[in-house]
């Protein structure tokens, strides 16, 4: 069969999402068990059955490398894609970075897309996204579609996970952020060597000849003798003309002094935090990577937001509550820390961590919450298939004083209420997302909803 007729229909890789005459892939059909969903597949009658083993029926094409295959046709059907590709991976910041960098593009008004935790979004477009890097086929469709509206700058969220199948083959970046390092996903990778050679990835086979990795000194130190492209230029903060001076807590803003090719300018912007005026130095660094001058980018600093579910700050009267996404033992105490420094106060939490996820963390976020915070509620967060209490417990056996409440509602409702003159409560681990999935479940569930109805 010819390859030009296979890409004139819509191809699918998903048997509940396929549609009569579409191209489905049997992925399974490369592993040595049969596909269980393969008589769902026939009912829907697709166009043709793309597999590495004869299957019983009448429009079947059989290929070698079925991954390789698919990742073909896709490039070929969705050629057209914007020329400027940027990327951020990373454990934490990821969501961060490609916000701001998007900010600074459109605040300049450049056009600019974005694909990663909070969906794809350009201008007044957006669409809501399971997965922090979409499958490869999602992904090119939606550059086909930004290229067509005249869209040439698109930032991707690059996951471990994503880099580890694929999905981002196919795709060369012109600039590369590489955030930080440190313990997640050991569910997946198994150990931290696995999980740092998922990273990876995207510097051995998706950069351009002449590319910019953008991290600091100890990532750099981390990358460099893996990297195998030597043609790549690693921009670090302490040798660069560009530096943040100082660094100043101002309630929920930070004040700035930045010097720029020895001008120096004093800025005030609506973050906070050390990590996350880190994650805004790895935007503009990107951004001067891209073309935009400096000038440009320091006039719309004061401008930039601060992204949803990331360090959110919500008050009323007395009360202060921090919104965030924190889910590592990493990202939890960075969160944690910045609170103390940017209001003065202890820091109560309200906390749980996934089932089917790294169990090795859960200990670990019990040790930094019992050491750092005063009063403090173990609850549920994404329990999936574990049994909820399971999980508290696992996580309440390195805590010396404080609450289980296997119910995220009253958890908070319980929280806010007992917030002191003296304190701020920080609400982590699910920041942006607006669900719980218990039992295989999906419900609505939104942090953010319930602070504000508390408050």
């Amino acid at each position: 069969m010819k390859t030009s007729k296979i890409i004139e229909k819509n191809l699918c890789n998903d048997s509940r999402k396929l549609k009569k005459n579409e191209i489905f892939f049997d992925f399974v059909s490369n592993k040595k068990i049969d596909n269980p969903f393969l008589n769902e597949v026939f009912k829907k009658k697709p166009y043709l059955i793309v597999s590495q083993k004869k299957i019983n029926y009448k429009n079947t094409y059989v290929v070698k490398n079925i991954k390789k295959f698919y990742f073909y046709l896709i490039k070929k059907k969705y050629k057209d894609i914007p020329k400027n590709l940027y990327a951020v991976t990373g454990t934490n910041g990821k969501t961060s970075v490609a916000d701001f960098f998007y900010q600074i593009n459109v605040l300049n008004k450049i056009s600019c897309a974005n694909i990663g935790t909070l969906g794809y979004y350009h201008k007044n477009y957006i669409k809501k996204n399971n997965l922090t890097t979409p499958d490869n086929l999602d992904i090119f469709k939606f550059l086909n579609l930004v290229k067509k509206r005249k869209i040439n700058n698109v930032i991707i969220e690059a996951s471990s996970h994503g880099l580890y199948q694929g999905r981002l083959t196919g795709l060369k970046f012109s600039g590369v952020v590489f955030t930080n390092f440190s313990r997640d996903h050991l569910d997946y990778h198994k150990s931290m060597k696995s999980y740092l050679n998922a990273k990876l990835i995207l510097f051995r086979k998706n950069l351009k000849v002449h590319s910019d990795i953008i991290c600091d000194d100890s990532i750099a130190k981390l990358i460099r003798n893996k990297v195998k492209k030597k043609s790549q230029l690693i921009l670090q903060s302490k040798n660069n003309s560009f530096k943040i001076l100082m660094s100043k807590p101002y309630g929920s803003k930070t004040k700035l002094k930045i010097n720029c090719n020895n001008k120096i300018y004093n800025i005030t912007v609506n973050l906070i935090g050390e990590f996350q005026i880190k994650n805004l130095f790895h935007a503009i660094m990107l951004s001067v990577s891209s073309g935009i001058s400096i000038k440009k980018i320091i006039k719309v600093l004061p401008k930039i937001k601060p992204i949803e579910g990331r360090l959110n700050i919500l008050k009323n009267k007395n009360k202060t509550v921090c919104l965030d996404y924190a889910h590592t033992p990493d990202g939890l105490q960075k969160v944690i820390t910045t609170l103390e420094s940017h209001f003065k106060k202890s820091v109560n939490i309200v906390f749980g961590c996934g089932g089917n996820r790294d169990k090795g963390k859960r200990g670990k976020m019990g040790k930094i919450v019992n050491k750092l915070c005063k009063k403090i509620i173990v609850t549920d967060d994404n329990p999936r298939d574990e049994n909820s209490k399971d999980i508290t417990k696992q996580i309440y056996k390195y805590i010396d004083n404080g609450l289980i409440i296997n119910n995220r509602r009253l958890a908070i409702k319980k929280a806010i209420k007992s917030i002191g003159d003296k304190e701020v409560l920080l609400v982590a681990g699910k920041g942006h997302e607006n669900y719980q999935i218990i039992k295989g479940k999906r419900f609505h569930f939104s942090d953010y909803e319930e602070i504000i109805k508390n408050l």
